[in-house]
């Protein structure tokens, strides 16, 4: 019953004791089972848990993206909500404001800035350059609506 010096560094297994032990006579066979036993029912137990926490870990991280997913798809649609009534608000503003003879605060109601608002809202994003167009778009449409009527 000695070990081969490749495996020396590993723990036997099963296999490898019943393969020994088949070199001895049929009496002394019985008697090796019934001692290697133990050992099987535990490895055998010891590969249940393992699989068990295995899948318990992938259980675990299948319910942690679901979760992320379900928090972005609400973070979305309030993102849309919040975009649609700003918009509408600001449109409707400029519509009364701009019937009591303020064109200039219905110019900013109604202009870029609305565009701007939605961006930020639904796309959740904000890039410098469109800051400046709409910076840019507000301040000629307040110079139009300052300009005085051609009569």
């Amino acid at each position: 019953m000695s070990q081969e010096s490749g495996t020396s560094a590993r723990q036997p297994t099963g296999l490898d004791i019943a393969m020994q032990w088949a070199e001895l006579p049929a009496e002394h066979m019985k008697i090796a089972l019934d001692a290697l036993e133990p050992q099987l029912r535990r490895e055998h137990e010891m590969r249940v848990l393992q699989q068990k926490a295995e899948q318990k870990l992938a259980l675990e991280q299948v319910r942690a993206q679901e979760a992320a997913a379900k928090r972005a798809h609400v973070l979305y649609l309030t993102g849309l909500i919040a975009g649609f009534v700003i918009a509408v608000a600001m449109l409707s503003g400029a519509v009364v404001v701009g019937i009591n003879n303020q064109p200039w605060l219905a110019a900013m109601l109604s202009g870029p800035s609305v565009l701007a608002l939605a961006t930020v809202f639904v796309l959740r994003r904000s890039e410098q350059g469109q800051a400046h167009a709409v910076a840019a778009a507000q301040r000629s449409a307040l110079n139009a609506a300052q300009q005085p009527p051609v009569v």
